[in-house]
């Protein structure tokens, strides 16, 4: 699937001040993640512990998806229920990247009930026998970036879904997800993930699952896309390891940048650490667009 990338633009600016976040609160973003974790999911993780204290904005940049006219138009399931006109809680279904940005996701998203269903490494596959928690005063936010890791992505023979296969995968296991989410009320966000480092030959998995999901919320109703990856792309779209800081980042350089991935896929500075113990600008950029999208999901429509 060719999918044109970047059909976001900034529409808006961070605010200049700023706030001190010093804790998660347990209930919130600690609580027994592992009970979600799916049966499916055979590999380990680290569990979630308390984020550190770091500096973030009071209100993240907006992005907003513009469909092309060629854009696909699907059918509209008639047993999809109208969202209610408030929302009260925030589902966040994904995998490391989702886990990476979770707590930030959660304050920003406060005082919504914040519902963890995500687990590094695992597929939308892995998720759609879950039980979602949701009801029409819901958002469900999608994040997957491409991880064929887990027994329900098995090729049979011993390896891994790739290429057309993962990407019919994902298309298939992502409708479900929408799918039952629509039909309990939800409004659901589709995370656009940004682009993995040259090294991991793998630009196929990001284009086929941003080009799916913009096509899913330029058909649905109360489906909407977000394109958080873009916060920590260069701004052409490009692999960046290192991007200008902000006036939220406390660690830059005399360069005037900070690191925004740590490994070419995830956001920690610090390669295969969870959680992270600095500050992470790509997991600060990363969810901040998701947070706006859940706030007001209908600006995203």
């Amino acid at each position: 699937m060719n999918a044109v990338r970047h059909t976001t633009r900034v529409l808006g600016a961070a605010a200049a001040a700023t706030i001190l976040v010093a804790s998660w609160g347990p209930s919130r973003t600690d609580a027994d993640v592992s009970a979600a974790v799916p049966a499916s999911a055979a590999i380990a993780s680290p569990a979630l512990a308390s984020a550190a204290a770091v500096r973030v904005p009071i209100s993240p940049p907006r992005f907003v998806a513009t469909a092309g006219a060629d854009t696909p138009v699907l059918a509209t399931p008639s047993n999809w229920r109208t969202p209610s006109s408030a929302t009260t809680r925030v589902v966040l279904v994904g995998d490391s990247l989702a886990l990476e940005s979770s707590q930030l996701v959660a304050f920003f998203t406060a005082p919504k009930v914040f519902v963890s269903k995500f687990w590094g490494g695992t597929a939308p596959c892995d998720w759609v026998d879950v039980d979602l928690e949701v009801d029409p005063t819901t958002v469900v936010v999608i994040s997957f970036t491409g991880n064929s890791l887990t027994a329900c992505m098995s090729n049979g023979a011993g390896g891994f879904l790739e290429h057309e296969a993962l990407a019919a995968r994902y298309r298939a296991d992502v409708e479900t997800l929408v799918d039952r989410a629509r039909q309990a009320g939800a409004r659901v966000v589709l995370v656009g993930q940004a682009q993995h480092a040259a090294s991991y030959n793998d630009q196929y998995k990001v284009d086929a699952i941003n080009g799916m999901f913009q096509e899913f919320a330029a058909s649905w109703a109360h489906v909407s896309f977000v394109d958080a990856g873009a916060a920590v792309e260069t701004p052409n779209g490009e692999y960046a390891d290192r991007l200008p800081c902000t006036q939220f980042d406390d660690d830059c350089a005399a360069d005037g940048t900070t690191m925004v991935r740590g490994d070419g896929l995830h956001f920690c500075p610090i390669a295969g650490v969870f959680p992270c113990p600095v500050h992470s600008s790509g997991a600060l950029r990363f969810s901040l667009a998701i947070s706006n999208a859940a706030n007001n999901p209908a600006d995203f429509d």
